[in-house]
């Protein structure tokens, strides 16, 4: 019996070596860190403690903390930085982000987190994760105090590698600056052949749309209801929507000409419809 019993301890001290081994071999998050890496983290963050290593959406992202702040920073394998986010309390904000959110829509949810993104190449931002029962929304300023997006947090993920920095086409930075002078960028995104990009023209967020070649399509900017013209709403107030509630208000300038989007919905069925107003009240 005292045979059996000493075999089986032994099988079971041998499984039980098996799965830390494959443990070990099915850990996603161990990556080789090129010298390059290394020496630039090293150079930009000289305090870093605690520092994990993993790979995202094909960058290198080191965890850490320094200064006892919690911080993420993003890098591309031949070194170079793209982004650190920093993991801040609100009383850290910039006066304007906070005096923005306070004044704002989601003034009374609860702030669940913030963080700041520093940027290659583009403006920091400031996202500020907050909930209300069971709706989630990642809010985005920037350093100035302008709302640039109000999106849900569906997935919870506290990474923010959609707002990594991307290199845009002279051409491209050629346009907005001839167009709209003086204006930030705050992001782009290539998507279906073409170019989405996020500007802050004065205090105006816009977006601008980029087709083949990078040639301008559009540019789209939302507005309230007190800035669209009295032929527009006219035009609004007299068609087959006229009793319908108003959702949203988009503004397009485009090469051949301009014209508002009205995102619309049916009080009484729930319906959506949108209805396209050109600015001298002609609907299409």
């Amino acid at each position: 019996m005292r045979g059996i019993m000493k075999k089986f301890a032994v099988l079971m001290l041998a499984l039980a070596s098996l799965g830390a081994m494959t443990g070990c071999d099915d850990d996603d998050d161990s990556v080789k860190v090129p010298a390059a890496v290394q020496d630039t983290f090293g150079r930009m963050f000289p305090g870093a403690g605690h520092v994990e290593w993993a790979g995202k959406q094909g960058y290198l992202v080191a965890e850490f903390r320094e200064g006892g702040t919690d911080m993420q920073a993003w890098f591309d394998a031949a070194g170079k930085w793209y982004m650190t986010e920093e993991d801040i309390s609100y009383a850290e904000l910039p006066r304007a982000v906070r005096t923005a959110y306070e004044a704002g829509d989601y003034a009374a949810w609860h702030v669940d987190d913030v963080d700041k993104l520093l940027r290659n190449g583009q403006e920091t931002v400031y996202v500020l994760e907050v909930e209300q029962r069971d709706a989630e929304y990642e809010l985005v300023y920037s350093e100035d105090g302008v709302l640039l997006r109000a999106v849900p947090d569906a997935d919870g993920d506290r990474d923010h590698g959609d707002m990594l920095p991307q290199e845009l086409p002279q051409a491209v930075k050629d346009f907005i600056g001839r167009k709209y002078p003086g204006a930030r960028i705050v992001d782009a995104e290539r998507e279906k052949g073409g170019l989405e990009v996020e500007i802050i023209d004065g205090r105006t967020p816009r977006e601008v749309y980029f087709g083949a070649g990078d040639a301008w399509l559009r540019t789209k900017t939302e507005v309230r209801r007190s800035e669209v013209p009295a032929a527009v709403m006219q035009a609004f107030q007299t068609s087959q929507y006229a009793g319908w509630e108003i959702d949203d208000i988009d503004h397009y300038d485009s090469p051949e000409r301009q014209w508002y989007l009205f995102e619309l919905e049916d009080p009484q069925s729930d319906r959506e419809a949108e209805l396209r107003i050109q600015a001298d009240g002609t609907i299409f």
